[in-house]
């Protein structure tokens, strides 16, 4: 049992003013310990101010938190990438119809147009930049519609569908394609074309044709 003795001077520990408890790493019972000593030793004339330590340990609870779930998605998204690698592998040898914005009959003579109604006598407008090249009257079912562009000279064109002066929007342009083999790039789910292209899941818009 200890006895108090008013011969021994009790030495005060003052902590400076600026004094910052560190709480990297620390469990809430540590720093609990820490407080209480804190406190035990501290001048009673000028009272360390402990909330600015109250307030780290509250910001590095938050970091733990959010580092331990950003590891948690981090390991869920690669569960998923590999359940959607196994599951697209059945894509493999399999035709789409991908969507693009560039009419190339350089490296094909069939495109399609994807339309969400359908239009009687439309006209198809192909461009070669703001040059009108070539217009076409057709019938547009609701769906998928194939095109023929063999008779177009070779070159990159853009295209517009018209109903009378109307221009129409709401449809998509795209071309037939066989995936040869599935991959992920930085958690996204690319395809490898028959033609030797390698383009993103997104463009398909069609399946089969």
């Amino acid at each position: 049992m200890e006895f108090y003795d008013p011969k021994v001077k009790q030495e005060i520990k003052v902590l400076p003013k600026d004094y910052v408890q560190s709480v990297d790493n620390m469990s809430a019972n540590d720093f609990l310990k820490i407080y209480l000593e804190t406190l035990r030793y501290q001048d009673p004339f000028n009272q360390t101010d402990i909330s600015k330590s109250l307030d780290d340990m509250v910001k590095i609870n938050q970091i733990k938190y959010f580092t331990e779930m950003k590891q948690f998605l981090e390991s869920l998204k690669a569960w998923m990438n590999q359940m959607t690698f196994l599951n697209t592998a059945t894509l493999i040898g399999k035709e789409f119809i991908f969507r693009t914005e560039v009419l190339d009959t350089i490296k094909r003579d069939k495109y399609y147009i994807l339309s969400p109604e359908n239009v009687n006598n439309a006209k198809i407008r192909v461009y070669d930049g703001e040059e009108l090249v070539k217009e076409v009257k057709i019938d547009i079912k609701k769906g998928l519609n194939e095109i023929d562009v063999s008779d177009l000279p070779k070159g990159q064109f853009s295209i517009k569908i018209f109903k009378g002066d109307n221009e129409l929007t709401g449809w998509q342009l795209g071309f037939k394609e066989k995936i040869n083999a599935v991959s992920i790039l930085n958690g996204d789910l690319y395809l490898e074309l028959s033609e030797g292209t390698l383009i993103s899941s997104d463009k398909i818009i069609y399946v089969g044709g």
